[in-house]
């Protein structure tokens, strides 16, 4: 269970440290606590111990209170106060918790009662603000408008005001247990404990922060080095599992890049020719084959110049054939002659 102990708050002192250093403390005495009650899970449906403080007087008790003690066999006692138990945890009737089961250094929760104030106004039980104080406020300190007047016609529930202040249940977290005196029942505690002189208080361990700095910086440590160990193991058990998976992943790549290969064969072998490749290349023939038959088959255009010697030597075996069938002009004059 989280160590619990009954004390009463005799007052405040200082203490110093060996380095000087001077320390505010409050002195709480804790006698032994004794454990007058079991509860268990199939009595009560929870596990818990109930922890008794200071001796009463038999006949300060009533009826039901010597029935109880009576029940378990235990010593009377004033206050009582009860602790659940975790799983595992075993206490007997008539064991005591003392303040040597604590540890110095440790951080703590005290449970008291506050201090009695009385009546007090808004202002002091609640923070509020004061009114102005120039002349002819009337309000100072006053609580002021509390609901409108047409709607709701009330005064809503809950609103703070004036009213009984202090001697309310107070738990104070996180404070010092900065030294133990077993042999006097001292437990000298740094920080806000609440209630008077003479007051009781319920000592316990820190719910939020159970442990000083220094033990909190150790178990850090340890935990990181846990966490370093295991990711260490993890990464050796990983690293065998790859080696041992290698081989096979490779066997694997490599059968898979074979059967690709052979794949990639056997469509190149089947895949046939393409028809569109193919249609192409035949008309591109066909058309090579039909533009030279044409150009056999096409009369030879004659080049201009010489088309024009041909026509000139014709025109000039022209002439010369009319000179020859011409008479010549001498004739008829030599017959004239004659």
């Amino acid at each position: 269970m989280a160590k619990t102990i009954l004390g009463k708050k005799i007052g405040m002192t200082q203490i110093f440290t060996e380095d000087g250093v001077m320390i505010p403390v409050t002195v709480i005495e804790a006698r032994p606590n004794k454990v007058v009650q079991i509860k268990t899970q199939e009595g009560e449906g929870y596990r818990a111990v109930q922890l008794g403080f200071m001796d009463l007087k038999e006949n300060r008790a009533n009826k039901p209170t010597k029935g109880h003690f009576k029940r378990w066999d235990a010593p009377l006692k004033k206050y009582l106060t009860e602790v659940r138990l975790e799983e595992g945890e075993e206490y007997a009737v008539g064991q005591e918790v003392k303040v040597a089961d604590f540890e110095e250094g440790r951080k703590i929760d005290v449970t008291g009662t506050s201090k009695g104030k009385g009546t007090q106004g808004n202002i002091k039980r609640h923070g509020h603000h004061r009114g102005p104080v120039s002349h002819g406020s009337k309000h100072k300190r006053l609580p002021g408008a509390l609901a409108a007047g047409t709607y709701p016609s009330r005064v809503f529930k809950g609103n703070a005001g004036p009213g009984r202040m202090g001697r309310d249940t107070v738990t104070v977290q996180n404070l010092d247990l900065v030294k133990i005196i077993p042999e006097r029942n001292i437990l000298l505690i740094k920080g806000a404990v609440p209630g008077a002189r003479g007051g009781i208080v319920c000592v316990r361990y820190a719910v939020k922060a159970g442990y000083p700095d220094d033990v909190r910086l150790a178990v850090k440590t340890e935990y990181i080095e846990e966490e370093e160990i295991i990711k260490e193991t993890d990464l050796a058990v990983s690293e065998e599992a790859e080696i041992e998976e290698a081989p096979v992943e490779a066997e694997a790549e490599e059968e898979a890049k074979a059967d690709d290969e052979n794949e990639a064969e056997i469509e190149v072998a089947e895949e046939p020719a393409p028809v569109e490749a193919e249609a192409e290349e035949e008309a591109k023939a066909d058309d090579e084959n039909e533009a030279e038959i044409e150009i056999a088959e096409e009369p030879v255009a004659e080049a201009p110049a010489e088309a024009e010697e041909e026509a000139k030597a014709d025109d000039e075996n022209e002439a010369e054939v009319k000179v020859e069938e011409e008479p010549t002009a001498e004739e008829p004059a030599d017959e004239e002659k004659e």
